[in-house]
């Protein structure tokens, strides 16, 4: 970027562009998700949007809310486990923990169903498709480069599309039975299911609901298949639990990093239930017109912008159009640019928009959560990024994340549990975060690479 700047091409048709403006253009892939409103395109993408929009609605994800708060407090207790109880600090990897909590409270919340605690072997395809390779080698990254080139080739027999496969077999068996038996767990709900109109709510039994399958079309009138629905399922799971495991992960990562945010941010949080005489609630962790927790407001937004999960959004020209840029090409005067139909455009959104310097200022990758609330902290230049929030973490436009809503809730809860209860510290070991498959980061230890996915920390009770 400094060297090229903010637009430049690398290899037809390919360009990489970091600018404030909207770009609605479409991406497609269909290796792991036949028909999936992330990927589809059109009235198609309107339709299954419009489908899902009430599984992810504020009202929704509240009803929930109690999913998220149990397994964040199952989280703390697998902490506790992991430190014994005769010690009062341990050094143990965090990713696996924290993998299981964003998958269950996907699978738990939106299809009625454990998965860590299931019979399948789900977890352990997701790590696998997620992961990918965990040699980085020269031969990796030009076998990455050709399918790059030639993406046909993942059509191939590969373990990758084995995995597939058998994530969407399993996948389907789950959404079967729900289908079939409905859902009367207490615990867990399936508002996805409901969200494609699959089920209704037939009685209501203190706390427990009961939802059976009737035969109904959506809101346009158009059946929703199972196989659509096994499609949506694949793709929310993906979406969900990848993200945020990454990002709650790199959250305490830099908590440990930064003990005197940590200890700003758990004052707060005990200051909360000293004055109120209880941890705070769903309500008290999300209203926007709530200032009660302004730290742990700053420390997600700051999170969320530069600790991104994803590297870059891709989309792909659907016609001739005229691109406006935020900044001039490289020493020209050019703020515009042309691109061709068939042009794939590659927005860089944790090493770019996020983390500019000429939209965020010279500190711009520094994570300093004050810069939230201090007069002067934030840019004007800052305003020009009108995404959500100010941050590209997300999206933007019509194909902003369906789960953004869920995310935020699921983050401050468990930062909420969490931080309260442990001191988190560096154990010596460099972190680096990585690009390994898919399109998010994930951390291993330097100089242990070949040891895999991992998040060591030292963790003790407070």
């Amino acid at each position: 970027m400094k060297e090229f700047g903010n637009t430049y091409k690398l290899r037809e048709p390919l360009m990489v562009c970091i600018s404030a403006q909207r770009m609605p253009y479409a991406r497609g892939n269909t290796l792991l998700h036949r028909q999936e409103p992330l990927l589809i395109l059109g009235d198609e993408h309107s339709r299954m949007r419009r489908q899902l929009n009430s599984a992810f609605s504020p009202q929704s994800i509240k009803d929930v809310s109690h999913v998220l708060f149990d397994l964040a407090h199952r989280l703390a207790e697998n902490f506790d486990n992991n430190i014994g109880l005769e010690a009062e600090s341990a050094i143990f990897d965090i990713s696996p923990l924290l993998h299981s909590f964003a998958v269950d409270a996907i699978s738990m919340t939106m299809f009625a169903h454990n998965l860590s605690a299931g019979k399948e072997d789900i977890p352990g395809i997701l790590h696998n498709i997620m992961n990918g390779p965990n040699v980085d080698s020269i031969a990796a990254r030009c076998i990455g480069i050709f399918i790059g080139m030639f993406p046909q080739l993942l059509a191939l027999p590969n373990p990758m599309k084995s995995w597939a496969d058998k994530l969407r077999t399993e996948l389907g068996k789950i959404a079967n039975k729900v289908w079939d038996e409905g859902c009367s767990d207490a615990g867990m709900d399936a508002k996805i299911m409901q969200a494609l109109s699959m089920f209704t709510t037939i009685h209501r039994k203190e706390a427990s609901l009961s939802y059976s399958l009737v035969e109904r079309d959506d809101s346009n009138g158009e059946a929703v298949s199972r196989d659509e629905a096994v499609a949506q399922l694949i793709s929310i799971l993906f979406a969900g639990s990848e993200t945020v495991a990454n990002v709650l992960g790199e959250l305490l990562y830099e908590l440990a990093r930064q003990p005197a945010i940590q200890d700003k941010l758990r004052q707060e949080l005990l200051d909360f239930q000293s004055k109120y005489g209880r941890s705070p609630n769903y309500e008290d962790l999300t209203k926007s017109t709530s200032n009660t927790l302004p730290y742990l407001d700053a420390v997600t937004r700051e999170t969320m912008r530069c600790k991104a999960t994803l590297m870059d959004i891709a989309r792909c020209a659907l016609e001739d159009d005229v691109i406006p840029l935020s900044t001039p090409l490289a020493n020209t005067n050019i703020t515009q640019i042309k691109v061709k139909a068939g042009t794939n455009i590659s927005i860089p959104i944790r090493d770019g928009v996020n983390v500019d310097p000429e939209i965020w200022g010279p500190d711009a990758d520094v994570f300093r959560p004050e810069r939230w609330f201090e007069d002067g902290g934030l840019p004007d230049s800052v305003k020009a990024v009108r995404a959500l929030g100010n941050i590209m973490s997300f999206g933007d436009g019509p194909r902003i994340c369906l789960g953004r809503t869920f995310a935020y809730a699921e983050f401050k809860i468990v930062a909420a549990t969490l931080i309260p209860k442990f001191v988190l510290a560096t154990e010596g070991s460099k972190i680096d975060f990585y690009h390994l498959g898919g399109n998010t980061v994930k951390p291993k230890v330097r100089g242990r690479e070949a040891e895999g996915i991992q998040l060591p920390l030292c963790i003790r009770r407070f």
